[in-house]
């Protein structure tokens, strides 16, 4: 009897350490047309777990074993291990069924050196194993397909209404008729504004109700590349909540005043620095959805994706600038009250691009014009993972608190990312949710923005 026309199965096993890598990869199968099994995924409340893997295993038509160097260690992914060997004893001469996909450099176990691994961490590493699993479909003759939803144009009018075509508007009135006529309508001049920005403590906010700079207040500034960035004044904030571990305990943190893009880097501000021949490249042209997304017209205005750390510390130089700090991020977003989202306290698809359902991949940056920070920036909750400079230390909070000056771990193995993603949950998009991925891998649900000291 031939085999059924079904998505092929591929079972996911993994070190609990390693999860959030794993669960990318999950989504990324999912979206390529393989239904992936994940634990965190597919078991149900009450269900008994050693049950279920052992079940999921003995269905899937492939076992991908995901290595780093926690894995190793006694847990229960080596019953997992076991078993697929076991299972693999069963399956024709030939047949592709362990997969061994490293995570990071790291020794491969005695009992999976016999099948050859892949590297997930390069660049071509994903596209090795999805040829390798697309070899299997066809042999056991299932579907692979990719499932794309509709991308839905921008109108004009929006676009028109977007703040940054309103301030190229403005700009290019006073180009054509002149200074005068523009103080005339405000009673300000707009060269006097954007050379001297003014450096004003914001007091804290004291309700849900963010106070938003207008589109034209004297904290905008842009830098040497022209990218509009937003004041944040010097001050204390609240650091931290009570929420996971890692963000123990709450604490208080002193910081001079700072620049931040009130904007993710987009496709094309990055590609200026491609096309100057100071930054790399993004490791692949395409999102969840679309295979031409970094070069396409189409988007733009959407965040870059695929980029590492170092490539987005290079990017933030070529500007004259930096990655934010840690503390400098999370103030920005969350501002003085320790709201937990930079608008208050819920979250939902109205307010940020998250949790898969929302849109499924990223959407244009400024969307969601009620969900700004106290200091007017755009998307600290959800559409892209943000790199910033801090290395990643679990504990740095419970050690350092008691210093008000904030300066992050001097070393470390992993780069912090802060702001949750489109395919991440509530939790993740929280300002005080801390993550971290290591620094020569890319996603695509990883960006970032830019920072700048706003004193010499």
């Amino acid at each position: 009897m031939p085999n059924e026309q079904r998505p092929l199965k591929v079972f996911l096993c993994h070190a609990h350490s390693d999860k959030k890598a794993v669960h990318d990869l999950y989504l990324r199968l999912s979206k390529d047309g393989v239904d992936a099994w994940l634990s965190s995924e597919k078991l149900l409340p009450g269900q008994d777990r050693e049950l279920e893997i052992r079940k999921a295993v003995r269905e899937s038509d492939t076992v991908v074993v995901c290595l780093s160097r926690q894995f190793n260690q006694a847990g229960f992914q080596q019953k997992e291990v076991r078993l697929a060997l076991d299972t693999a004893m069963e399956q024709p001469e030939g047949e592709i069924f362990i997969i061994p996909a490293r995570l990071e450099e790291c020794e491969i176990p005695e009992s999976l050196k016999r099948f050859h691994p892949v590297d997930l961490f390069r660049s071509e590493g994903y596209e090795i194993l999805n040829r390798s699993l697309k070899l299997c479909a066809e042999k056991k003759t299932h579907t692979w397909q990719t499932h794309k939803p509709e991308e839905k144009p921008k109108t004009l009018l929006s676009r028109l209404l977007d703040v940054r075509y309103i301030s190229i508007l403005i700009a290019m009135i006073v180009l054509l008729f002149g200074n005068n006529i523009y103080e005339q309508a405000t009673g300000h001049s707009i060269f006097a504004d954007a050379s001297t920005p003014t450096l004003t403590t914001i007091p804290p906010v004291e309700t849900s109700t963010p106070t938003v700079f207008n589109d034209l207040d004297l904290s905008d500034y842009f830098d040497a590349k022209r990218v509009q960035m937003a004041l944040v004044p010097a001050g204390k904030f609240t650091m931290g909540s009570d929420t996971q571990s890692d963000e123990q305990p709450v604490h208080i943190v002193n910081l001079d005043a700072f620049y931040i893009d009130i904007y993710e880097v987009t496709n094309s501000s990055y590609a200026e620095c491609v096309d100057s021949g100071v930054c790399l490249p993004p490791k692949d042209d395409s999102s969840n959805s679309h295979s031409n997304y970094y070069r396409s017209l189409s988007f733009s205005d959407y965040p870059v994706i695929h980029v590492d750390w170092e490539m987005a510390n290079v990017y933030c130089e070529w500007r004259e600038a930096r990655l934010p700090s840690e503390a400098e991020w999370e103030k920005a977003a969350r501002g003085s009250d320790q709201r937990a989202f930079p608008w208050g306290e819920d979250i939902d698809c109205s307010h940020a691009n998250y949790s898969l359902s929302c849109a499924g991949d990223t959407m244009r940056i400024g969307s969601f014009e009620n969900a700004r920070s106290a200091y007017g920036v755009y998307d600290m909750a959800g559409n892209v993972w943000e790199w910033v400079a801090d290395w990643y230390q679990r504990d740095y909070y419970a050690i350092h608190h008691k210093s008000p000056n904030y300066q992050g771990p001097e070393t470390g193995v992993q780069r912090v990312i802060r702001g949750g993603s489109w395919y991440g949950t509530d939790n993740l998009a929280r300002s005080a949710n801390r993550d971290s991925n290591l620094p020569f891998q890319s996603d695509f649900g990883i960006g970032f923005r830019c920072a700048k000291d706003a004193t010499p």
